[in-house]
């Protein structure tokens, strides 16, 4: 009867966590360091410094092993958590960069300016077609300011149901321009995560959570 050679293999058990074959694990150390001291030359032993700092090589390999291990299930269990608090923002208003104002039964929603400095604010309002619907200014300071508008027409009547954009100028005492960015608030519609990142849905639009300036 013709008995194979015993060889070693990689091929992982069958209900056994899989192995890299080119990661050096503890046990594959230990058996280096025994099969070391078993072939070492009599007349030269291994010098025993160097066999403590290979232990301590491998124990400091187990620790950042298990380090890493933990790391790794502390930043799953951030995201799971994470990711089940953004939940919460569906349905919810949120304040995000964006010029656009819907008005539904003579409401409007609700818009912002994030100014660079104190100055007067004139808002022109268009509408789908972009006439001028309507205009206004504001006093504004440094930082957020309210620039909700009335949903009425230069005329005083109410403006049709639909989608409008604001367009805004700053200007100081001095009657230069300052720098500012229009918000829109509006219900976040739907919620969807991109490489784990968070996007929301506001007006049909999707944005990063992080561009989000407050919740209401």
């Amino acid at each position: 009867m013709t008995v194979s050679a015993v060889t070693n293999s990689t091929t992982p058990v069958i209900g056994a966590t899989a192995t890299d074959p080119n990661e050096l694990t503890s046990l594959d150390f230990m058996n280096l360091l025994v099969t070391e001291l078993q072939n070492q030359d009599p007349l030269e032993p291994i010098n025993t410094t160097q066999m403590a700092n290979q232990l301590s090589q491998m124990t400091m390999a187990e620790q950042l092993s298990e380090i890493r291990t933990t790391m790794e299930e502390n930043l799953l269990m951030s995201q799971s958590i994470n990711n089940t608090a953004m939940l919460a923002l569906v349905g919810r208003d949120v304040t995000i960069a964006g010029s656009e104002v819907h008005v539904a039964a003579g409401d409007a929603t609700g818009s912002m300016l994030n100014c660079a400095g104190a100055g007067v604010a004139t808002v022109t309002v268009r509408d789908g077609d972009g006439a001028i619907v309507a205009t206004y200014v504001r006093n504004v300071d440094a930082g957020l300011n309210d620039l909700q508008w009335d949903g009425l027409r230069a005329d005083g009547e109410a403006a049709a149901d639909g989608e409008y954009t604001l367009e805004v100028s700053v200007k100081n005492g001095d009657n230069q321009s300052i720098q500012s960015t229009v918000l829109m608030t509006g219900a976040v519609s739907g919620l969807r995560y991109e490489n784990g990142i968070a996007i929301v849905r506001v007006f049909g639009e999707e944005f990063y959570v992080s561009e989000i300036y407050q919740v209401s």
